[in-house]
């Protein structure tokens, strides 16, 4: 799990239940499809309370929803840092992002792997979508103002480009270096934003 700054603030009993919470998620998905794991299978497997699932993410969308954000959080961050970097231009940004991007889905490939089969693609550019173009807005990291309509329709294009890829990937022999993959990745996100950002 990722550093989460809420979590720096809260109780840490309410830290160690929320992470035994997205563990005992994930140690479920390795055992059987998302559609079969219930609340209840969740609570059981963390040790806590249902009452203590409800307050923390309401439902199992909400559990995926706050796992999608703090990943996303964790990957602007380090956009973040490369632009404050002095020398932080465009492709060390590109470069940090893809890098960290690699972090979250590499930190347990068979978690990641049970992500990309049991979440439908349209399901897992949800979860993420919102929370990358709220961050991007929130934390000013495009070079000029661009209308939000345009970050979350962006935001939407090179997720859904990022997800396909990354499934394709994990759900193959992964005879392809994960490098050679995000390189080629890469170079068409670039490529793509560089022609946006062209044409405002």
């Amino acid at each position: 799990m990722y550093r989460d700054e809420t979590c720096e603030r809260q109780d840490r009993r309410v830290v160690r239940s929320k992470r035994a919470i997205v563990q005992a998620f994930e140690r479920l998905l390795l055992e059987r499809p998302l559609e079969e794991i219930t609340v209840s299978a969740i609570a059981r497997e963390a040790d806590v309370d249902r009452k203590t699932f409800y307050q923390h993410y309401g439902s199992i969308d909400g559990l995926i929803d706050a796992i999608a954000a703090e990943a996303v959080g964790y990957v602007l961050d380090a956009v973040e840092e490369a632009r404050s970097a002095a020398d932080g231009g465009d492709d060390e940004r590109f470069s940090m992002f893809f890098s960290r991007v690699n972090e979250v889905v590499c930190r347990d490939i068979a978690v990641s792997r049970r992500y990309f089969e049991s979440v439908p693609t349209d399901k897992l550019l949800e979860h993420m979508r919102e929370p990358f173009a709220r961050g991007i807005i929130e934390r000013r990291l495009l070079a000029r103002d661009v209308p939000d309509a345009y970050v979350e329709c962006c935001t939407s294009y090179v997720l859904g480009g990022l997800i396909a890829a990354y499934r394709s990937w994990l759900l193959s022999d992964r005879s392809m270096p994960i490098e050679e993959m995000v390189s080629m990745v890469g170079i068409l996100v670039e490529h793509g934003a560089a022609g946006f950002e062209g044409s405002l």
